[in-house]
This record gives C-alpha cells, sequence and structure tokens, in this order.
C-alpha cells in the first residue's frame, strides 16, 4: 500500500464553544451526491464542539418526528435544494411542530439565501434562515443556544421582527481559505457495501461566469469576496486519497460548479492536482468526473487531467441556437459546442451535458435548430440527449428579467412564465407528457443510459466489465434513443406550427399518436438495454446499485425543478 503524505490543516474557520452545554443538531436534506453541502456543516458543527446527525428528506414526515421525539434536537436545519419543493419542506416542518416538536428550526440553501423574506412569510413554523455560506453560521447559531445569547444578533441570519416582518442581518463574509473548513463528515456514507465506490467532491466554491438562467454566480456575489475560491490541490488530493485508502473509493465526483473556470489560473490548479495524483503513485489508480464549459475544452489540458484519472466531463452547453445562447448570456456559440464534442470523443471521454430545448424567447426556428445541434452533436449515441425549458429561479438575471417585462407568473415558491408564441405552450405540455419518464424520473432513458455510457468508457480497468463490444451496444441504443425522440419533437413541432390556433392543444388526436409511439419505442429501447444490462452485470459480483448511479437527484414531479444547467 502505498503511504499518504497528508498535510497539516491550516488553522480552522470553524469557532469553538466557549460557554454553555453543547447543543445536538439533526441535519435534513436530499442525501444523493453525498449532499457536501450538509456533510460540510456537519463536520463544522462538529470542530465547533457540537454533536450532529443527519437524515434523508422525505415528503412523508413521520419518520423524521419519530426521530425528533427519539433525539431531542435542540436544532433541527433543513436543506432545501430545489425551489420548487419549499411547499412540500413547509408541510413537512409544519407536521414537526403539530408534534410539538419545539427545537430551533431554521433552513438554508440557495432558494432561502435570496427569497428568505418570502420563506419566514410563507412556512412560520421555521425560525431562521441561514443564508449563504452556512458553515460559520450554524456553529455560532448553536453557540448561540448554549450561552442563551441572542441569537437574532449573529450575521448571516433572517428571523422575523416581534411584529412578525421578516428582517435580514448584515451577511456574513465567506471563509476565503477553504482548507481552513475540515474535510466533510462522511462517516454514515455505506462507501464499503458497494462494489463501486464513488464519492463526490469540492475542490472549489462559486463560478465567474454569468449565465442568465443561473444563480450560482449571484449566490457567491451577494456575500462578498471572491467570485471562485480555489482549495490548495495538496490538501483536495489529501482529501481523495485518505477516501481511497480508508474507504476503498476509487471514482470521484468533482461538484465543482465550473471545474476550469478563470482561464490559465484554473487549468494550472486542476493540472497540478491530476500530477499529484500521479506522483504520490496512484495513477491509473482512481478516476474522476469534472464539469467546465464546452469553450474550456482544450486537448493538451485534458491529457494532463486524463493522465490524473479524468475519466468523464458534464458542460453545460444549454444551447445550440445562436439566438437561445445570446438569450442565456453564455457568450458561447454552437460550433464551440461541436468542436467540444469532437475532442471528448477523440480522447475517449464519456459526457454528459445540459440541455434547455426551449427558453422564454423561444421561437420554431430555435427549436428546430436546437433539435439540429442535437442530432449533429449526440446523434452518434457517445452521450444521451436530455433536453427541458428554462426556468426562473431565484436569483438569476432571467427572472429579474421577466419580472421587469410583466411576463413573470406563478407563485415566489413556484414561478413560471408564457411563451410569446401561445402554440410553443401547447408543445411544451405535449413534450412534457410525452418526455416525462424519459427525461425526469430514475427508470428513464436518460438516467440509465447516462450511468451505462459513464461506466462503458471508465478508465478503471478493474471497475469496469464492459468490452468493445459492449461500448459499441450501448452507444447504439443511445443513438437510436436520441434520433427517436429529435424526430418525435420534430414531427410535433411542425404539426402544431401548421395547425390553427383555434382548437389546438396536447391532447389531439395527432399528438396522442405521435405521444403513443415514442413511449412505446422507448420501452423497446428499455428491454433492449436491461438485456444489456444483464450481459454486463454478469461478469461482476454484487449489484451497481448506489455510486455513480445515485449521483443525479432526480426531480419527480410533473415540472424540470432539478435545477438543470449550472455552468
Amino acid at each position: 500500500m502505498t503511504s499518504i503524505r497528508v498535510l497539516s490543516p491550516t488553522r480552522s474557520a470553524i469557532p469553538a464553544l466557549s460557554g454553555g452545554t453543547p447543543r445536538r443538531a439533526l441535519l435534513v436534506g436530499f442525501q444523493d451526491q453525498d449532499n457536501l453541502g450538509l456533510r460540510y456543516l456537519m463536520s463544522a458543527v462538529e470542530a465547533g464542539g457540537h454533536r450532529v446527525d443527519i437524515v434523508t428528506y422525505q415528503s412523508d414526515p413521520a419518520p423524521l418526528v419519530e426521530r425528533a421525539r427519539r433525539d431531542r434536537p435542540d436544532l433541527i436545519g433543513f436543506s432545501l435544494i430545489f425551489q420548487y419543493m419549499a411547499p412540500d419542506f413547509g408541510r413537512v416542518i409544519g407536521a414537526l411542530r403539530d408534534a410539538g416538536i419545539d427545537a430551533h428550526i431554521t433552513i438554508g440553501g440557495h432558494y432561502p439565501s435570496f427569497d428568505y423574506a418570502e420563506v419566514l412569510r410563507r412556512i412560520p413554523d421555521v425560525d431562521s434562515v441561514v443564508r449563504f455560506d452556512g458553515e460559520v453560521t450554524l456553529v455560532e447559531l448553536l453557540h448561540a443556544l448554549a450561552r442563551g445569547d441572542d441569537w437574532r444578533a449573529l450575521e448571516g441570519i433572517a428571523y422575523r421582527t416581534p411584529a412578525g416582518e421578516p428582517r435580514s442581518n448584515q451577511l456574513r463574509a465567506p471563509v476565503e481559505d477553504l482548507d481552513a473548513l475540515p474535510f466533510p463528515d462522511r462517516t454514515s456514507i455505506a462507501y464499503e457495501t458497494h462494489p463501486f465506490p464513488t464519492a463526490s467532491i469540492l475542490g472549489s466554491r462559486g463560478c465567474p461566469w454569468n449565465c442568465s438562467f443561473c444563480s450560482i454566480r449571484p449566490f457567491y456575489e451577494d456575500q462578498g469576496g471572491a467570485l471562485r475560491r480555489l482549495r490548495r490541490p495538496e490538501r483536495v488530493v489529501d482529501e481523495m486519497l485518505e477516501l481511497f485508502e480508508t474507504r476503498g473509493v476509487s471514482t470521484f465526483l468533482f461538484q465543482d460548479d465550473d471545474f476550469l473556470a478563470t482561464g490559465r489560473r484554473a487549468r494550472e490548479w486542476a493540472g497540478a492536482i491530476a500530477d499529484l495524483i500521479v506522483s504520490r503513485g496512484y495513477g491509473g489508480r482512481l478516476a474522476f468526473k469534472m464539469s467546465c464549459r464546452s469553450d474550456e475544452i482544450e486537448e493538451a489540458s485534458l491529457r494532463r487531467l486524463i493522465a490524473g484519472g479524468l475519466t468523464h466531463v458534464y458542460m453545460g452547453v444549454e444551447s445550440g441556437d445562436e439566438m437561445g445562447l445570446a438569450n442565456m448570456n453564455k457568450k458561447i456559440r454552437p460550433e464551440t459546442h461541436l468542436r467540444a464534442g469532437e475532442i471528448l470523443k477523440r480522447l475517449g471521454l464519456s459526457f454528459d451535458f445540459g440541455f434547455m430545448l426551449l427558453d422564454p424567447w423561444s421561437t420554431f426556428e430555435s427549436i428546430r435548430n436546437n433539435i439540429a445541434f442535437l442530432e449533429r452533436f449526440v446523434g452518434d449515441g457517445w452521450s444521451v440527449a436530455p433536453f427541458c425549458r428554462m426556468l426562473p429561479y431565484a436569483g438569476t438575471p432571467l427572472r429579474r428579467r421577466l419580472e421587469a417585462d410583466g411576463r413573470l407568473s406563478g407563485t415566489m415558491f413556484e414561478p413560471d412564465y408564457r411563451f410569446l408564441d401561445p402554440r410553443l405552450d401547447v408543445f411544451y405540455d405535449w413534450m412534457l407528457a410525452t418526455f416525462h419518464t424519459r427525461n425526469f424520473t430514475s427508470e428513464g432513458l436518460c438516467h440509465l443510459l447516462r450511468y451505462s455510457l459513464f461506466e462503458a468508457r471508465l478508465r478503471l480497468p478493474a471497475a469496469n466489465p464492459t468490452t468493445a463490444q459492449d461500448r459499441a451496444t450501448i452507444q447504439c441504443i443511445a443513438a437510436v434513443a436520441n434520433r427517436l425522440a429529435c424526430n418525435t419533437l420534430r414531427a410535433a413541432i411542425d404539426h402544431i406550427e401548421a395547425e390553427p390556433f383555434e382548437g389546438l392543444k396536447a391532447g389531439s388526436e395527432f399528438l396522442q399518436h405521435l405521444q403513443a409511439l415514442e413511449e412505446t419505442e422507448e420501452r423497446r429501447l428499455t428491454q433492449e438495454y436491461k438485456l444489456y444490462r444483464q450481459r454486463v452485470d454478469a461478469r461482476r459480483t454484487g449489484s451497481v446499485d448506489g455510486g455513480f448511479d445515485n449521483s443525479w437527484t432526480l426531480w419527480q414531479g410533473d415540472r424540470e425543478a432539478a435545477g438543470i444547467g449550472t455552468a
């Protein structure tokens, strides 16, 4: 076994408890992608001298109520990842209060940080909102509860005044040295039970890009400090090697919003991580995934990263239409996406991508351009083609623009809009119904193929049981699925544009038949996929559940509310 050289951590950013009795916290949230946000909070709470546990969020409040009654936490903290789930979170929090749970209840995440006043108004059983980066603020909140101090005076906290009005204190300055935070607490993650142990990891926080649909830059911009903060490569690799040697983790999913953002500086930083993996003797033993923009794809840089284990790339493509990309403020052209795809294929890297077929300014022409782009980009099945529409999340330039134009509808928790051409509302409703299973569920082809395409090109022979024939087979299934979806979308858009608007509806006979044909072919392809998996899985021992297969959170509702597109 290669020895691990672990650097001594820098001075801790977490204040220790001074006076008072340590408190007990219970953190609640989704645990897909390891939920590093919650696990960084856990390690911070422990470093501050308090006790903490984590539970998975469920819409049924009964298990949480039972856990709270048993453990009697002093604080229950909710991590609200998806804005569109705020009403459901409010219902569960209300059930806790109805059951007599009197713990301090706080909530954090992107959406509560931006719309804290609406959260406090609409979820009356929440005591406070922890805004933006929460490690230090949450620990200070627990310290205040331990000492009986006035927690309403803390930086980074929003609350209600005695008159019931929402108020936010001054925001807390972010921790500039991310290495002053302890590694996330992963003790409750059963990596060892999986034949394909996969862990999420963060090398940085923030993103300098200003895409109109994305709340990441506003999230870090509003609290001040650098738009992107980098950990030291040595500490990132320390964390990876510790997980490899002590937990058997060989594959890492970097959850950085954009691993290569900030140009040469980021390329050198990422390259240093890869170089350290090699120099410490772990080249060929570890694999990792990263996210970036297509204009950051450079062959020389990627070859350096591949030497250190790069095996998969997520790209924030979002659109293949010139006007759509302009509306998104991507500052990029479709040809750049295509060039990036060619480089990744040439290097044998698997990739997947975010794609918004529709945005608030879509036209029939832009949708056709997007369909044609998908055919050029992944018609060969190298990656499965996802698609949704753009959503107006809190804090985004998109939401502000729609509001200024008088086009924002729905509620603060569930904002919505109509298209400029009402016929596209018909198309969208039909598209959502037709492709719901394919695009947005764990049984759909997007989810199934995404994992298997990753596995087929995984650069870890011990964890990859696929053959060249397997790779050709799964790529063929993906190619048919992609071409089928494109043809179905094109037939629908042609029909809707040609029909008179009067009487046009998503449930027309033609569109119903088109939906049935798509669903029939998807079922056939799913059966082909299952046969493929049976052949591949027969070559390995154990189940492939977990790991990378659970590395994307899926929204199970009837809208695309899973936060697609972040780079």
